[in-house]
């Protein structure tokens, strides 16, 4: 037999007895497992439209139940391993569980009022050690700081769904420490936004409750309770604010 004759009839023999079809089907599994990992995976576009389909349906069912049930269990349970510890004297971290807890009697709030509340934290935590004393009429008070609220928005879309993301900074150049962001997104149909994640003092525990102050209380609270949040400013905000602190008089 001939080479060309031997190449013809192992050609002949692997197309009969199903080889080829078995690597046709293997190259063809790995193609499309292939093309869902990119479509599907962390930067695919899959990804973000089935994200945003399972919110549209998640988030409303959450929203609906009822969490009251459960706040005097993690009451009772947090005050006895408070009791049962060094910290029995030390209130802040009981009282912050509560504020973080609470069950707001809103909905929505609007992002001038969040902002309302954080010139308030300000201006009652700002670190004074590096702030200049000012004493002209009457009594002595530190020079004013500075807060701020800045916007950026970004629309996306997504075949035929379109969303928005947004991050909200919210600054104080005197305090970095008071320093926070958070992320909103909504779809193209609605008209609040939800908070994706709030940026603060971190991830909550038994440790940061300790030292959270109202403000990062109460935007957990907001993100924990899912409550939509109305744009009802879409520029940079700016408040000259004078701590709440005051310098004590130095006669010498």
């Amino acid at each position: 037999m001939i080479f060309e004759e031997r190449i013809s009839q192992a050609v002949s023999e692997k197309l009969n007895d199903g080889s080829i079809d078995e690597l046709i089907n293997n190259k063809l599994e790995e193609a499309v497992a292939k093309t869902l990992d990119d479509t599907l995976g962390w930067n695919g576009k899959g990804r973000e439209l089935l994200k945003s389909k399972v919110e549209d349906i998640l988030i409303p069912c959450i929203e609906r139940h009822d969490f009251n049930q459960y706040l005097v269990k993690l009451d009772t349970c947090l005050t006895e391993m408070i009791n049962n510890t060094s910290l029995a004297d030390n209130k802040t971290i009981l009282e912050n569980f509560k504020g973080l807890m609470k069950e707001p009697e809103f909905k929505t709030i609007k992002l001038s009022e969040i902002f309302e509340k954080y010139c308030e934290c300000v201006a009652s935590n700002v670190n004074t050690s590096n702030l200049e004393t000012v004493c002209e009429d009457g009594e002595p008070y530190y020079e004013h700081v500075s807060a701020t609220l800045d916007i950026n928005c970004e629309s996306r879309k997504w075949f035929s769904s379109s969303s928005e993301e947004c991050i909200v900074t919210l600054n104080c150049d005197e305090d970095p420490d008071l320093n926070c962001e958070m992320k909103l997104y909504r779809n193209e149909s609605d008209r609040t936004w939800c908070i994706l994640k709030y940026c603060g003092s971190g991830s909550v525990d038994i440790n940061t409750l300790r030292y959270m102050n109202g403000f990062e209380v109460f935007m957990h609270m907001l993100e924990r309770a899912f409550i939509r949040i109305e744009l009802d400013t879409h520029g940079e905000c700016y408040r000259d604010i004078e701590p709440e602190e005051k310098p004590e008089w130095d006669l010498n």
